[in-house]
């Protein structure tokens, strides 16, 4: 009997050690991954700030030049001289070049025109970031900074022309360059209007691109859309209906967010729970890496993989759940579920679940996907994402036409 006792109480003895180790150990993983997450969220504000400070120090230094100084946006990619006194402009979503130049004399201003169109119309992305200060500057800090490991490891921009392949059929030669040059700026077409400079005058041309363009920069694209679109079983019409959506063809897109190339990644949500998806692995990704259009895509189409099968698994009717995936890549899952839960109230409350999108789909499975369309434009909480439903629904459809016709 004592016998029986003594092994019990040695077993109960070892379990409870077992347990305890085992308890420890846990709340040491607990531990080190609130760490880790703490880090991430510090480097990340830390980084943000990087950028925010050093775009807001650049535009008051180009405020000394120009009246109304600009940045380049998620459709408008905007450069300027070391000098400041040159600025090249692409609109994307107006399909337009816009070159201006601080200059004394028209005479000379030409010919600072002519020579800034040239570059700009052979120039590449990985050359448009180098020659940006302030990306050029917070790439070398992540590249040296110790304190910053959690980003993705650095990569190179690729180098795929702004705007070379709407101008020009093939690589063009220096004359075909020339030609182009000569053809739009002359005289004629340029306008003068006073600079900030004393003496001098703020000389600008406007040049339209071709027709087509958006559907020429759609289809150098077209590989990578179609392969991402296979391995992660998403529409191609969908991915190309974003990228339009979102920065309109422009390789070098960036908003205030900070938000990264063609798909706007969000580097610290979006962009790290796509590279979570693929490597297993949370990590913040850097502009260099989200400047590179392998990698945007291959982020992008992985959270669109995310968001419409995993977050959105419940929702049956696959055309809602469409519509509850396009809503959620541009305000969040959370925005999205907490539309439907918070029902006529008009704060919506965690402790209620009313950010749960479990939650949500069984009032969503509830109703018929136009309703679901509908309640999404009524209710969701900001008009940027109401049309941004709208825009990228119908141009997913005009993309699944074109793509239907072979014209991509």
């Amino acid at each position: 009997m004592i016998k029986k006792l003594l092994i019990g109480a040695l077993i109960s003895f070892s379990f409870s050690n077992e347990l305890n180790e085992f308890l420890t150990y846990q709340q040491n993983l607990d531990t080190e991954f609130m760490n880790y997450n703490e880090q991430l969220n510090e480097n990340f504000n830390k980084y943000k700030d990087e950028l925010n400070k050093g775009f807001k120090e650049y535009k008051k230094s180009l405020s000394k030049y120009w009246k109304h100084p600009e940045l380049s946006s998620k459709k408008v990619f905007v450069q300027y001289s070391k000098d400041m006194k040159i600025k090249n402009k692409i609109d994307y979503s107006k399909n337009e070049i816009e070159i201006s130049v601080i200059s004394k004399d028209k005479k000379d201003a030409i010919k600072s025109l002519q020579k800034s169109l040239a570059s700009l119309v052979t120039e590449n992305t990985n050359q448009a970031f180098n020659k940006n200060p302030v990306l050029k500057k917070v790439h070398k800090k992540l590249a040296t900074d110790s304190t910053m490991k959690n980003f993705v490891k650095l990569s190179t921009p690729s180098k795929e022309p702004l705007v070379e392949d709407m101008v020009f059929k093939t690589k063009p030669s220096k004359l075909k360059v020339q030609e182009y040059v000569n053809t739009h700026i002359n005289y004629m077409n340029i306008k003068q209007k006073p600079s900030k400079l004393k003496n001098m005058y703020v000389y600008t041309v406007k040049i339209a691109l071709p027709p087509k363009s958006l559907l020429i920069k759609a289809q150098r694209y077209k590989t990578d859309v179609f392969s991402k679109a296979k391995r992660f079983d998403i529409k191609p019409a969908l991915i190309y209906a974003v990228i339009h959506t979102e920065s309109s063809f422009n390789p070098m897109a960036r908003s205030y967010i900070p938000a990264f190339g063609l798909m706007q990644i969000v580097p610290q949500t979006a962009g790290m729970d796509a590279y979570k998806k693929l490597y297993n692995e949370k990590k913040i990704l850097s502009p260099s890496y989200l400047y590179n259009y392998h990698n945007n895509i291959l982020i992008g189409t992985a959270y669109l993989n995310e968001i419409y099968y995993q977050y959105m698994k419940n929702i049956k009717d696959p055309i809602s759940r469409f519509y509850c995936t396009i809503a959620a890549y541009n305000t969040g899952v959370g925005n999205v579920a907490c539309t439907f839960n918070k029902g006529d109230r008009l704060v919506c409350n965690r402790s209620r679940g009313d950010y749960n999108i479990n939650k949500a789909s069984k009032i969503i499975n509830q109703m018929t996907s136009g309703e679901v369309f509908n309640y999404l434009l009524n209710k969701l909480p900001y008009d940027e994402t109401k049309n941004y439903l709208k825009r990228v629904s119908k141009r997913f459809l005009m993309y699944s036409k074109v793509i239907d016709n072979h014209g991509l």
